[in-house]
């Protein structure tokens, strides 16, 4: 990856965000920035094992009232924008939400926050742009904003992950493949009442050719499941990708 290359994906993040506001401003969270990606991308190309989380698009929580830029101090920026998203585990994040997602990067042996093995990234497959309702009520609404998932491809191809975690509705993976997510093979079943399947499908994200892992999502990722749980999965994730 170099330097000019995220640079320029940041410009493109940028261009999203000004069309939307321009388009749909009654929904774009202002003040805000579009949101590339959360993570510390450093520590992620350095990590042995290189994962990278998806949701649909910011919450509007990255920016609080009263104080918008507690997140992303110099966020508004451009020559210190990147620094303020490899930064964002460090600062103040969004904790509510990411912890859905870290027990499972946790049984992988990996973390958003400094002091793991790998250190994960997050990213969004429908928009950068945090809007107000969430990306789904705008679905439902069909308000007119910005796609954001060509931005969300290349930038996947260029952090090139060892794998994929995805937990969203089904249908936004039907942009990656036309098979449904329900016949992917099963990386892991968790025995209850109502199983909880975790599939798994190798696929092409741009150039780049990866595992990608699907959990269903609630209102959070892997919502149903509790954190023990979660971090069983993660563990057995692990097991399938290193051949186990």
């Amino acid at each position: 990856m170099t330097r000019s290359r995220m640079h320029e994906l940041a410009d493109r993040a940028w261009e999203l965000y000004e069309h939307a506001i321009a388009r749909a401003n009654d929904v774009v969270v202002r003040p805000s920035m579009p949101i590339l990606y959360f993570g510390d991308r450093e520590a992620y190309q350095g990590s042995p094992l290189k994962i990278v989380t998806v949701g649909l698009n910011p919450s509007l929580k990255e920016f609080p009232i009263g104080d918008p830029w507690l997140r992303f101090p110099g966020g508004s920026r451009r020559e210190t924008y990147i620094g303020s998203l490899d930064a964002y585990f460090r600062t103040q994040p969004y904790t509510d939400w990411f912890r859905s997602f870290e027990p499972v990067l946790r049984g992988m042996g990996a973390s958003y926050y400094p002091g793991a093995d790998s250190s994960a990234l997050h990213t969004d497959i429908c928009s950068p742009v945090a809007t107000t309702p969430t990306w789904s009520g705008l679905e439902r609404a069909s308000t007119l904003v910005v796609d954001g998932f060509e931005l969300w491809r290349d930038l996947v191809e260029t952090l090139a992950p060892d794998v994929v975690l995805v937990s969203v509705a089904r249908r936004h993976l039907l942009r990656l493949t036309a098979e449904p997510a329900d016949t992917w093979p099963p990386a892991y079943v968790l025995q209850r009442t109502n199983p909880y399947m975790v599939r798994m499908r190798e696929l092409s994200i741009g150039a780049h050719r990866v595992p990608v892992v699907f959990g269903r999502a609630a209102e959070k990722p892997f919502g149903t499941v509790s954190d023990r749980d979660k971090r069983t999965i993660g563990a057995a994730i692990k097991k399938a990708l290193d051949g186990e």
